[in-house]
């Protein structure tokens, strides 16, 4: 083999057709040592940048593979606006331009001066917003986006966007909307991207561009206010709190017992005691009770034998200094 032999075997240019990443484990493993210098370098974007972002800068290698692009360009051109990936406008235009299968891509602009264009907002308190219609004055500009297909020399023409278009979709009055100081940019712009997602979806892979992402209005809750009340189940109200109100004990087991919907248990009844009559002490006079007092004296020596000076528990013999006072 002579040397010049040699040379051309060497310089041959081997098969450098673009695998995905994501095809097999080998692909994976050189993607991700490929990846590690990626996201090393400080001329990457932010999102793709530090060692916790190996993930990103893979998805836009496969990315890049898939539509034979560089990944640096797929890095430069692709924004997460609220965790949605989205295309830079520029960048569309110039994929479609270089992608081989159309002419470079053109535009037919029509002025078509003041027209009255009119839009739908949502007003009123939040759970009772109306829907209104209202109306404005611009100047109408109209455009479309068109290229020739390669293959057949057809001429391919994409969707039309107007500025009635921008204001009936919320484009146009929304704050710090471009529609207002740049529209011929604004609606060139959205008129590519109408083109390729149209014409080229595989180039686009889906995704919206940066334009479309920002012009997208503001959620709101438009779900009319119920005016039926609630049912009778649904209001459970609270049981008014007795006047002396159970603590401690008694109180957690009335609440175990109204949460588990166990009737309370009759409390048993107390055996009717027997009445208590009240008798009130009737005043009697001195002179009344020494008479009864004599009385019973004398009767009582009489029948049992008592002494003479009327001791009713004198015995035989006692004498009367005993100092028993019956009082």
């Amino acid at each position: 083999m002579t040397m010049a032999n040699e040379l051309t075997t060497q310089a041959a240019p081997r098969n450098s057709k673009p695998l995905s990443v994501f095809s097999n484990i080998d692909t994976f493993a050189d993607g991700q040592r490929i990846a590690k210098a990626l996201v090393s370098s400080t001329l990457v974007p932010e999102a793709y940048r530090g060692d916790d972002k190996i993930g990103n800068a893979l998805i836009a290698m496969d990315m890049g593979g898939r539509m034979n692009i560089s990944p640096i360009m797929v890095m430069q051109n692709l924004d997460v606006i609220e965790g949605r990936p989205s295309w830079k406008s520029s960048f569309i235009i110039g994929a479609l331009n270089s992608c081989g299968l159309f002419s470079p891509l053109r535009f037919k602009i029509e002025r078509v001066g003041e027209r009255e264009a009119s839009y739908v907002t949502w007003e009123g308190p939040k759970g009772n917003r109306q829907k209104v219609t209202k109306k404005a004055k611009v100047n109408e500009i109209t455009c479309y986006a068109y290229a020739i297909e390669k293959d057949t020399g057809e001429i391919l023409e994409g969707p039309e966007v107007s500025i009635s278009m921008a204001v009936a979709e919320g484009w146009y009055f929304r704050p710090g909307s471009k529609w207002l100081t740049m529209p011929d940019l604004m609606i060139r712009y959205r008129a590519a991207a109408f083109f390729g997602r149209l014409y080229a979806p595989h180039i686009l892979n889906g995704m919206p561009t940066d334009e479309e992402v920002y012009d997208v209005p503001e959620m709101r809750d438009v779900t009319p206010a119920s005016a039926e009340p609630a049912p009778a189940a649904a209001q459970r109200a609270e049981p008014e709190k007795p006047a002396s109100r159970p603590r401690g004990v008694h109180a957690a087991m009335n609440s175990g017992k109204q949460s588990t919907g166990e009737p309370d248990k009759p409390k048993p009844t107390k055996k009717n005691a027997p009445p208590v009559i009240e008798a009130e002490a009737e005043e009697v006079r001195e002179s009344s009770a020494q008479d009864v007092d004599n009385l019973q004296t004398h009767d009582n020596a009489d029948d049992h034998g008592g002494d003479d000076d009327g001791d009713m528990f004198g015995a035989p013999g006692d004498d009367d200094g005993d100092g028993y006072d019956p009082a």
